[in-house]
């Protein structure tokens, strides 16, 4: 039996992030990986990878055929074999520098197999046993599988086959969800040519975001010929119909070629011999583990999707610098928070949010003011036709204007996601809206919209005596 100071299952962003911090420190490193072309895990073979590939493809489809108001005419639909091509081809330059042979280059063990505990202390693959002191679950998570009567007689996709079995554009989609997945892989093929419906049981879409996002996005999307049935479900499938009915028990049909389930995710804890490993599971079938990530067993903690709270490959990298911070240096250890979580929905328009929601804030007790800023008039938004938008910002809610700080942020617009990463940047870092609104952005940026609403703030905030005291100023000095 081999020992090591670390073992880690599975090879996916939190997995390759913890056998990176491993092998850098010097400790003696056991990678295990059931499938050798899975490394990068669902991000880089099944998710963000791909279907950032896919919405690049779909956005140069949307933008060729709206160019016809130029005098340019451009119709037709997706070649799905050049489609999938394309993406595969970028999945392979990103995934050469991750590789079972690139890791073992660098000193980390590898081995290809499937992991299962023999008992708290010792896993066995094949017919080979390892132990360590510590061992770190990483095994991700799988889309949930929809039991729908009917499902058979139509093709089913999950984010885990579309983009390798799609290889003809389905003429009707009826895409089952209508959270991040959904919402872009139903925009990605109604760009690409299909007719898509998005099918929600909920009453919005992104129903995470704020209630006023959530409708910017689906007029966006009604207007791109989408469409959405919230209250919604898909009770049946026959030859080629989707069955709906709503929450007041209507029925109806709808074409359906294909369907794309995007109902969630749940965690992978099968064939890994939990029970032998004294690893307790919850009653929802997820890993139990507290806020530093300790399973029920001591030496085994669970990292990234596998730990079952925000299934985001950036998220497992929040996870992975906070344990290690804990494993190196085991005093006033750092607890796992949602405060400094961020994501980014990568639609047209991208939704962006970053910080507890409101929601969660006010549940919390925590006190806030918030701004809202319509981009109606903003110049860059005019120029390139995103004046829909909107932007939300949360500040604290007490103190000298000026200098209180960001708390959360929400933007909806084109390239949100780069816009917000200046305010997420002075969240974390403390600064001021102050500083923010003293800044000289170059004109038009995009990020000037951020400057728009911290301006918005201190604005709202001046008194008629302030004013009168300015005016009393200019007049005496000048």
């Amino acid at each position: 039996m081999k020992k090591y100071d670390i073992i880690i299952i599975g090879a996916g962003a939190a997995g390759l992030g913890n056998s990176g911090v491993a092998n850098v420190i010097g400790l003696d490193t056991l990678l295990i990986e059931k499938d050798e072309d899975n490394f990068g895990g669902d991000c880089t073979n099944f998710g963000c990878v791909p279907s950032k590939a896919l919405i690049h493809i779909a956005n140069q489809f949307h933008a060729a055929k709206n160019i016809s108001r130029f005098g340019v005419a451009c119709s037709g639909k997706a070649d799905m074999k050049k489609v999938l091509q394309y993406i595969h081809e970028k999945q392979e330059i990103i995934k050469d520098s991750e590789d079972a042979e690139a890791l073992r280059s660098q000193g980390i063990d590898v081995v290809i197999g499937e992991a299962k505990f023999v008992n708290k202390n010792t896993l066995r693959v094949g017919d080979k046993e390892f132990t360590a002191k510590v061992i770190l679950l990483c095994t991700g998570s799988k889309p949930r599988e929809a039991a729908i009567p009917g499902i058979e007689k139509t093709t089913v996709y999950t984010n885990e086959n579309i983009f390798f079995d799609c290889t003809v554009l389905p003429d009707n989609l009826v895409v089952i969800g209508a959270g991040a997945i959904g919402c872009e892989l139903g925009q990605c093929f109604a760009r690409l040519g299909s007719k898509v419906t998005i099918v929600n049981r909920g009453d919005r879409i992104l129903n995470k975001e704020p209630e006023s996002v959530s409708e910017i996005l689906e007029e966006v999307f009604t207007k791109e010929g989408i469409t959405v049935l919230n209250n919604s479900e898909v009770i049946e499938f026959t030859d080629k119909t989707a069955v709906i009915e709503n929450k007041n028990g209507q029925k109806h049909t709808i074409p359906c070629d294909a369907t794309l389930v995007a109902i969630g995710r749940v965690v992978n804890t099968k064939s890994l011999g939990l029970e032998a490993g004294g690893i307790e599971l919850t009653e929802k079938g997820k890993i139990k583990n507290d806020p530093y990530f300790k399973t029920t067993n001591p030496k085994v903690y669970v990292i990234g999707d596998a730990a079952g709270t925000y299934m985001f490959s950036h998220g497992a990298e929040k996870m992975v610098r906070m344990l290690w911070r804990n494993l190196l240096i085991p005093v006033f250890k750092k607890k796992d928070h949602q405060k400094d979580l961020s994501w980014v929905t990568f639609t047209e328009p991208q939704v962006a949010h970053f910080g507890l929601t409101e929601k969660q804030m006010n549940e919390q007790k925590i006190s806030y003011y918030r701004q809202d800023q319509n981009l109606e008039h903003d110049d860059r938004a005019i120029i390139q036709e995103y004046t829909y938008g909107q932007q939300k910002l949360w500040i604290e809610g007490s103190g000298r204007l000026g200098k209180r700080k960001i708390l959360s942020g929400s933007l909806i617009a084109h390239n949100a996601g780069e816009i917000v990463q200046e305010l997420q940047l002075a969240k974390h870092a403390g600064v001021p809206i102050g500083k923010i609104n003293n800044r000289v952005y170059p004109y038009p940026v995009q990020s000037r919209i951020n400057q728009k609403t911290t301006r918005g703030i201190l604005h709202a905030a001046f008194t008629d005596w302030q004013k009168k005291l300015g005016r009393m100023a200019f007049r005496w000095f000048n």
